[in-house]
């Protein structure tokens, strides 16, 4: 994390302190990664049905967070969340995020670093995660 940005912070929470299943944020006013381990766990057992590849997973949701804090569009696409084009502003910060978290991690294996993408894409299309 250093190697990319020195000013980068990393915390591990037990759980994300909301009623959602978030496995990792990243805050732009703090410049910080939080990744919630309970929250994780579901995610890896509702996906896979197991934590038997529960590292693998925590990577790919690490270097989901690092995608969005080493995104340069970041925060010029935030600004337009407030528009009528919420869904498609969403939709781009979260592809421009796994684009970039894709070239961090090329050692982890891609049909589940696909799989974990594909799956958290199709969540940007909701409307409950726009409204």
């Amino acid at each position: 994390m250093k190697r990319y940005d020195a000013s980068l912070q990393l915390l591990i929470e037990d759980e994300f302190p909301d009623r959602r299943c978030i496995g990792g944020k990243y805050s732009v006013s703090n410049h910080t990664i939080t990744l919630y381990k309970k929250d994780i766990e579901i995610q890896v057992k509702r996906l896979l049905g197991s934590l038997e590849r529960l590292e693998e997973y925590v990577w790919i949701i690490f270097a989901h967070e690092m995608g969005h804090a080493l995104d340069p569009d970041l925060s010029m696409l935030s600004m337009e969340l407030v528009g009528p084009s919420k869904r498609e502003t969403l939709y781009q910060i979260e592809l421009n995020a796994w684009n970039i978290a894709g070239e961090l991690i090329p050692f982890i294996d891609q049909g589940l670093f696909s799989r974990v993408r594909d799956e958290s894409l199709s969540y940007c299309t909701k409307d409950v995660l726009v409204g």
